[in-house]
This record gives structure tokens, sequence and C-alpha cells, in this order.
């Protein structure tokens, strides 16, 4: 895929705070996106998603909304989780989707796994503390689930913010809408 072709966006959101400061920052990435570029706006904590059941082998489809996010999924050229570092991870809402992931891995007819391959993933985080390495092992986290699924991992984008819309203070702010630019990975 090159720039000039369209893309498939899913920007996947998990904070706890309605209008907060990762899904802001995300909201300022998606400026820089091209006018023929689709964007699929996704918020795992609104409504909240079931409980994930460990059912392999024998689980069933996703249903209801989880069927809608899993072809959103499929579906999507990037995914995007946009996340507030919560305990130095992702928030539950976002590790509860990964954990419905693992479920579909090996579903037989869904072809989820084969659809994860090659796909880009990119991670928005925002932190109230300073410190780079409070984001570090949500980072590695979402950096090593790309290479175990075969995504092609993009990188992460870390904001510095506590009281909504301070993010807007934030270096982060005016390197958002290059973030998904499209270069050799």
């Amino acid at each position: 895929m090159t720039d000039a072709a369209a893309r498939r966006v899913l920007f996947l959101l998990s904070s706890a705070r309605t209008g907060g400061n990762a899904g802001r920052l995300a909201g300022r990435v998606a400026s820089g996106l091209g006018p023929d570029d689709v964007q699929d706006w996704q918020d795992l904590a609104r409504p909240p998603l079931p409980r994930f059941e460990d059912l392999r082998p024998s689980a069933a489809p996703p249903t209801g909304r989880l069927a809608d996010l899993a072809r959103a999924v499929m579906a999507a050229d990037d995914v995007v989780f946009a996340a507030p570092v919560y305990w130095y991870a992702l928030p539950a809402p976002a590790k509860l989707f990964l954990d419905h992931w693992s479920g579909w891995l090996d579903l037989p007819g869904m072809g989820f796994a084969d659809a994860l391959r090659g796909k880009r993933l990119w991670l928005i985080t925002t932190r109230a503390d300073p410190d780079p390495q409070v984001a570090e092992p949500l980072e590695r986290m979402m950096r090593m689930t790309a290479q175990w699924l075969g995504m092609d991992w993009r990188g992460a984008l870390h904001g510095v913010a506590d009281a909504p819309g301070e993010i807007a203070q934030d270096a982060a702010w005016a390197a958002a809408p290059g973030f998904l630019a499209l270069r050799p990975a």
C-alpha cells in the first residue's frame, strides 16, 4: 500500500473518561489522514464488552457487538489503540478486547488470525506521569502482540496530560497529525 491509497483506519478507544486526553490525541492524529481514508471509531468502554470466558477449542463465533468489532478489525488496514496508561498497562476494556481476540484466533471458519497478519498496529497513549518509563510496559506489550500475530508494529505516540484537554499543551499534540504517515517499517 502506498501513501496515495485510501486506508481503513480503526480507532479503538478505551478510556474510563469520556472525552479524555487519549481520545482527544487520537482525534488530532486522525486530522492528519487523507480525505479518502475511512475512519472507524469504536469505544470499547461504552457499552461495556461482555466478559471473556476461554472456551477453546469449542468456542462459538462472536455475536452482537463483539461480532461487529471483530468485523471492524478484520476490515481495517490500520488498528490504532488509543488509551490512557492505567497502572503501566492498557485500560481494562482494551485488555478485555485483546482477550476476546485470543478466543477468535483458532475459531474454524472465522479467519481472524489470517486477517490480522500484515495489518498495521499503532498505539496512542496519554499519562499523567512525565516519566517516559511509565508507558514502556504497555508499549512493549503491544509490540510483542503485533510480533506474535504477524502484524506490522508501527509505533507509539505518547502524550503527557492529566486534566481534560491538557493534552493540547503537550509536544505530542504537535506531532499527532503526522503520526500515522506511512513510511518504511
